[in-house]
């Protein structure tokens, strides 16, 4: 696979917005997530993402998501966001419901299997953030 002699991937989905450092640190969510990725599926999983769809990003954007990155390393994706809104459920219920977001899902899904120490129902498992710098 051409991509495992890079120690670690990262794939920027976009940039910062302005929005965001009208935003005070603390009204910032940091959110920190991990899944499994099928080894038969790496490849595909990252070409999907070195170009990812404009609708994906876009909605994204529209639903207060920033500075979103997901880093590869030995079987594990793990992706770090900035949520910048005031409903998470909210937002995240417009990403979920979005056609273009559910098309692009049936593509990444099938790449991905939750890891062991998932919450039941959980895709994407949440970390805990135990350090952070300004």
């Amino acid at each position: 696979m051409k991509f495992l002699s890079l120690i670690v991937i990262s794939v920027l989905m976009f940039g910062s917005c302005n929005s965001i450092q009208e935003k005070s640190p603390e009204k910032i969510v940091r959110k920190g997530t991990v899944i499994k990725v099928k080894p038969e599926k790496l490849d595909f999983y990252l070409e999907l993402h070195a170009n990812p769809w404009e609708g994906v990003n876009s909605k994204l954007k529209e639903c207060n998501i920033q500075n979103y990155s997901i880093f590869y390393r030995n079987g594990y994706l793990f992706s770090y966001l900035e949520y910048t809104g005031d409903n998470w459920e909210m937002d995240m219920g417009k990403v979920a419901n979005d056609s273009t977001i559910q098309a692009w899902w049936k593509l990444t899904g099938p790449c991905q299997e939750p890891v062991p120490f998932a919450k039941d129902g959980e895709w994407w498992a949440d970390l805990e953030e135990v350090y952070h710098l300004d």
